[in-house]
């Protein structure tokens, strides 16, 4: 028997092939026939213990160029895990590859593909691909492979991304990663093993036969061959676990490659003693180490036994004495949960009877506040005609009022005008008196000069008539300088009058404020008493009342001058003034004149008493001269303003797409200065606040103010609203609300809410700033902090101290304060400073 003849039949014993003839490496295709029922038959083999093993199929370098033709076989293997098709003759991959449903692991590297585009598209077609071995050119193709393929794990031995366990039952991952060839052989037999031992003795017999040694070993290395494949069959067929099989080929192999050794050991011993007593000791202890190695691998355990002796324990835990008491117990607790389980079914049923009960009183509840607000609608009604008869009562005493002013008046001035005309009476009875003695004077004086000459006579009358008429002109000029002079008078006297009484008031307020030593509600009293007289002392009898407009834009015009002078304050290291004292410097610096700063004052307090009530902004300013608010709010309120406008601007964006800028900007300009609908109302409302009391109190003081708009309208009116409301509802205009009212209502909710969270620190301040001016000194201040709970150490009070007054000028105002506590968390990370203080 030749070599080939002893390969075909090891190849035949090693893959269970029952005919060897039938073998023929001639022809390609039988070859690839063989080849993959060999593949198959040797997957079955491994099998044989359990079926689930069934998952490696290697055709490495196998001289493939098509895979269309292994398809059917390779789906035939259920459990196919992993494919190996590296270093074949492969040009392109067929277009589906559905067929290898269940292939995780496909290694097609080092084969002769000439686009990787459809390579990628047939990949796609392996749904449960996640290891991929390919030959890539550059990153390009890289990328494009980890675009095309989200579901891959690793690409050429490189992890993509983190992955889960595998199945418990599944034997230890091999990495699927044949990058290299000798891997391979550690754990494959095939006929290039065989080729390869034959081979190389081979080349160890004609080393021999040139030293003309020669020996026939044919006989010699097919019986080492068939002892040895005969060795190997009967380990596998006693073989149920994978790694010993891998064990028995690895020795199979290495007792096929042990007759080259022996070969060359003999060689070695009939031409050098020495090199052959090397070669004895290596193969001695190379032996030695592979033996070691498979006894190793061989005494490793099972893991089926393993799982048995787990199982075994696992039993033996549970039938142990503590085990069940514990499950017991267990059982005791899970009838104890039953038992509440059905105590809370109960309690939540009660609940809901309860909920019930609580729903039903809530409608009564609900039926009684609409007969309570029917009531109070009527009062209010009833309110209104009453406030309107009492309006017109008073419109008719004013107008008697006026009258009889008017009356008095008129009397004082004929009074007047009668003085005026009995003193020109008089005046002129005393010129009369005056020409009539000139004229005497002039008899007598022509009398005496008559005997003078003619044209002498006639210059002196000249001269006398020119006098008498410069006389004439001198005495009117004289009359008018006296009228001008008399109005002078009179107006200087009464600035005089309103001076000292001023002056008068302004020393009481000076010793108000020199007199620290008294309780703060005795200087409370006086000051507010003082101040009020002062009020009523300074009205302006010479400017006339201001419009609303008018003190909105001297409130501004005081905001953007105090914003300035702060500034101004901060460069130059000097103490910030409170709103009040900024306003008489504004205004005296605008008027250079200390009366007329203070008249200005008196006509700026009467119209925010006026308007208070009507406009928010001018509340705001009053309720930040009495320091009940910091200045800072101000911009709050004008930032809602303008976010409310926006909301006004994107919701007609959004109705009306195909209008441009302009005409959109136009139109929220019309809504601002006029009405909006009850429905724009209502989404703004939902937009500025997500709880829905509030929108509810806001949506019903709205409607209140429209009811009373409504019943204060003229009868006229009235009848034509009767009117529209018998009319059908199709021709109902939507209920409309004034823009103004809406913004106002709006901004009030924003300022009591702002006045609630200031209100504890209001009240401290106020029992702080004793002489009430809304500065506070060093000691002051560190009084005021003793009412913040938990209480500040000294070192945190000091540093706070020192961010409000870097420049040690002793002065801190209320806004400053404010605005300071505010952005400051101690032990409490979600609460500032303000609302730590508590009220002692």
């Amino acid at each position: 028997m030749n070599q080939k003849d002893i390969a075909k039949e090891v190849l035949a014993v090693s893959l269970h092939i029952a005919d060897a003839d039938k073998f023929n490496f001639e022809d390609s295709k039988k070859r690839m026939q063989l080849l993959t029922e060999s593949v198959l038959k040797t997957n079955l083999l491994r099998q044989k213990p359990n079926k689930n093993c069934n998952q490696t199929v290697d055709l490495e370098f196998q001289q493939i160029d098509n895979l269309k033709d292994l398809l059917p076989h390779l789906a035939e293997c259920s459990n196919l895990r992993e494919l190996i098709l590296h270093g074949n003759r492969l040009h392109t991959l067929p277009e589906d590859l559905s067929t290898l449903s269940t292939v995780e692991t496909l290694d097609i590297s080092n084969n002769l593909f000439d686009d990787i585009i459809p390579i990628i598209n047939a990949l796609k077609t392996m749904p449960k691909l996640v290891h991929l071995h390919i030959g890539l050119k550059n990153i390009n193709e890289e990328k494009f492979v980890i675009q095309q393929l989200p579901n891959l794990i690793t690409l050429n031995n490189r992890r993509l991304k983190f992955f889960d366990q595998l199945d418990s039952d599944r034997p230890s991952d091999r990495q699927s990663v044949r990058s290299e060839k000798s891997y391979q052989s550690e754990i494959t037999f095939n006929q290039e093993d065989v080729d390869n031992v034959e081979n190389l003795f081979n080349q160890i017999c004609n080393i021999q036969n040139n030293q003309n040694q020669s020996k026939i070993n044919s006989p010699q290395l097919s019986d080492h061959v068939k002892d040895v494949m005969i060795d190997f069959q009967n380990k596998v067929q006693q073989t149920h676990s994978k790694h010993f099989l891998d064990t028995h080929i690895l020795r199979a192999k290495y007792d096929l490659y042990e007759i080259c050794f022996r070969e060359l050991i003999e060689y070695f011993r009939n031409n050098n003693n020495k090199l052959e007593e090397v070669l004895r000791t290596l193969q001695l202890e190379h032996s030695n180490i592979f033996n070691d190695l498979t006894n190793i691998i061989y005494n490793l355990r099972d893991y089926k036994k393993i799982q048995k002796e787990h199982q075994e324990l696992d039993q033996f835990i549970l039938n142990s004495d503590f085990v069940k008491s514990l499950n017991k117990e267990i059982q005791l607790f899970k009838e104890d949960f039953d038992r509440l389980l059905a105590e809370k079914n109960k309690i939540l049923q009660q609940k809901d009877q309860l909920y019930e009960m609580v729903q039903n009183l809530k409608l009564q509840v609900n039926t009684l506040q609409n007969t309570v607000l029917k009531q109070e609608q009527e009062k209010d009604d009833l309110n209104n005609i009453v406030s309107q008869l009492e309006y017109q009562f008073a419109q008719q005493q004013q107008i008697q009022r006026s009258h009889r002013n008017s009356s008095k008046q008129i009397q004082s001035s004929n009074q007047s005008f009668q003085d005026i005309q009995s003193f020109s009476n008089f005046q002129t009875q005393q010129v009369v008196m005056f020409v009539k003695g000139t004229q005497t004077e002039n008899k007598q004086l022509f009398s005496k000069e008559s005997q003078t000459i003619n044209h002498q006579d006639d210059n002196i009358i000249l001269t006398k008539s020119i006098n008498m008429q410069s006389f004439q002109l001198k005495y009117e000029d004289l009359q008018s300088q006296n009228e001008q002079l008399q109005q002078e008078n009179k107006k200087y006297l009464d600035m005089i009058i309103r001076k000292s009484k001023i002056e008068k008031n302004s020393n009481l307020i000076s010793e108000i404020t020199q007199k620290q030593s008294e309780s703060p509600s005795i200087i409370e009293k006086k000051r507010q008493k003082t101040l009020s007289e002062f009020h009523i002392l300074v009205q302006p009898q010479s400017f006339r009342p201001l419009t609303l407009k008018q003190l909105k834009d001297i409130i501004q015009d005081i905001y953007e001058s105090k914003s300035k002078h702060d500034i101004r304050q901060y460069e130059n290291k000097l103490p910030f003034e409170t709103i009040e004292q900024h306003m008489y410097t504004y205004l005296y610096c605008k008027y250079g004149l200390k009366n007329l700063a203070l008249e200005w004052v008196a006509c700026i307090i009467n119209a925010i008493q006026k308007y208070i009530a009507e406009d928010n902004d001018v509340s705001v300013f009053a309720l930040v001269l009495k320091n009940n608010l910091d200045e800072d709010f101000r911009l709050l309120q004008s930032q809602r303003k303008q976010n409310i406008e926006q909301i006004i601007k994107s919701t007609l964006q959004a109705k009306y797409k195909t209008k441009s800028k302009a005409e959109i900007m136009e139109m929220v300009k019309q809504k601002v200065t006029g009405q909006i609908t009850q429905q724009e109302v209502i989404d703004m409302l939902k937009i500025c606040f997500p709880e829905e009391e509030e929108k509810e109190i806001l949506l019903s003081q709205l409607k209140i103010h429209q009811i009373k708009t409504v019943v204060s309208v003229s009868p006229i009116k009235k009848t034509n609203q009767k009117e529209q409301q018998r009319r059908p509802s199709a021709q109902k205009e939507p209920i409309k609300y004034d823009y103004s009212v809406f913004i106002k209502l709006i901004l009030d909710h924003f300022m009591s809410q702002y006045k609630q969270y200031l209100a504890n620190f209001c009240i401290v301040f106020d029992q702080v700033d004793h002489d009430k001016d809304g500065i506070l000194n060093q000691q002051q201040f560190f009084k005021l902090t003793e009412s913040i709970k938990p209480k500040l150490k000294n070192e945190e009070c000091s540093q706070i101290y020192e961010m409000l007054d870097p420049f040690l000028n002793n002065k801190i105002t209320f806004s400053q304060i404010v605005r300071v506590f505010k952005n400051l968390q101690f032990y409490n990370k979600y609460v500032d400073l303000i609302q730590q203080i508590s009220i002692v």
